[in-house]
């Protein structure tokens, strides 16, 4: 079967490879994730209190802290959050004719993927999400050959930040410093596989069995809002982007009331349609529970993180600054100077 070869070609990539996961074992990474990040802020803070000048504010500042540590579950929302908004920029760079509207759907996906790869080694604490998203949105323009100059990237941002407070906070040099460390994060992993490729695959081989070409296509056309619900989910690390693409394609065509198990029974054996059936099934069910987290959710969540953050790695922090003057007053050592 043609399914079953592409599922074989899949399976030697990377992102089947590293980026692979049950339910259960993203539960443990993210727990243990946030657990070292709590770790890290409260030594932050123990070590920012030896440069107290004496006030005692970092004795406040640990009290606050530790009264507002986010839970992994609020650095999920939170950083949902933020991957909602890369749809709203999508729009913005689509309008403003700066991504190839052929790569538009690729560079989406990609972006959202790599942000979702990066909190799976790294906290908010640490990485507040709306740079990173911003960082991945851009590399993602360069992985999925759309470039888009940085000084033309942050324009749109610094726009609509400058009409809303009146000046522009989104800095290139805020992107461009995070984009090592993000591609670090990602283990030097860029290639990312997306549902929409196997769902057009899908809706051209279902011209061959299914007789109404124009419902067919209207359910092709919505297929692509059920893949792009699918991207804020964890599907993209359950499962492979075919058996998405044909679960939102189940979805999509239960909307419009066409029935595509003739196709599936005719082009998968019996002993492999039920166990598909199911993997099918559960798809269709994570689509359809993801809420997105509102506003207001997001700003309690992100007033938390203010007093959270981990001060080594805040540039606003005493400890950060006193790090960051460290390492100018440190002499130079060249790799070729004699011992």
């Amino acid at each position: 079967m043609a399914t079953t070869h592409k599922l074989q070609i899949y399976q030697q990539t990377s992102q089947y490879r590293d980026w692979r996961f049950t339910p259960e074992s993203l539960a443990q990474q993210r727990a243990a994730n946030n657990k070292q990040g709590i770790e890290r802020v409260l030594q932050g803070l123990r070590e920012e209190a030896q440069v107290d000048d004496g006030s005692g504010a970092t004795e406040t500042r640990i009290a606050e802290a530790t009264n507002n540590l986010l839970s992994p579950q609020e650095e999920v929302e939170l950083i949902d959050y933020y991957l909602q908004t890369i749809l709203t920029y999508t729009r913005i760079y689509q309008r403003d004719k700066l991504l190839k509207a052929e790569a538009t759907n690729n560079v989406k996906a990609t972006a959202i993927n790599f942000v979702k790869r990066f909190y799976l080694h790294n906290v908010v604490f640490d990485y507040p999400p709306k740079t990173i998203m911003l960082t991945c949105f851009y590399l993602a323009t360069k992985v999925e050959n759309s470039f888009v100059k940085i000084d033309d990237f942050i324009r749109p941002l610094t726009t609509a930040e400058i009409k809303r407070n009146g000046k522009a906070q989104t800095k290139s040099e805020d992107i461009l410093d995070l984009e090592f460390v993000v591609i670090q994060s990602l283990q030097f992993e860029l290639a990312v596989h997306h549902p929409f490729r196997p769902a057009y695959g899908f809706y051209l081989d279902m011209q061959a069995y299914i007789d109404d070409k124009p419902l067919l296509k209207e359910v092709y056309e919505r297929t692509h809002h059920y893949i792009d619900q699918s991207l804020y989910t964890d599907l993209v690390f359950l499962y492979q982007p075919s058996q998405i693409a044909l679960g939102a394609f189940k979805l999509a065509a239960k909307d419009k009331e066409l029935d595509i198990d003739p196709y599936l029974t005719e082009c998968f054996e019996a002993r492999l349609l039920e166990t598909l059936y199911t993997i099918l099934d559960d798809i269709q069910e994570i689509i359809l529970a993801h809420k997105s987290i509102t506003l207001e959710k997001a700003r309690e969540i992100d007033r938390k993180l203010i007093l959270c953050r981990n001060p080594e790695k805040n540039p606003n922090s005493k400890l950060y600054k006193k790090n960051a003057a460290d390492k100018e007053d440190a002499p130079y050592v060249s790799d070729s100077d004699p011992e």
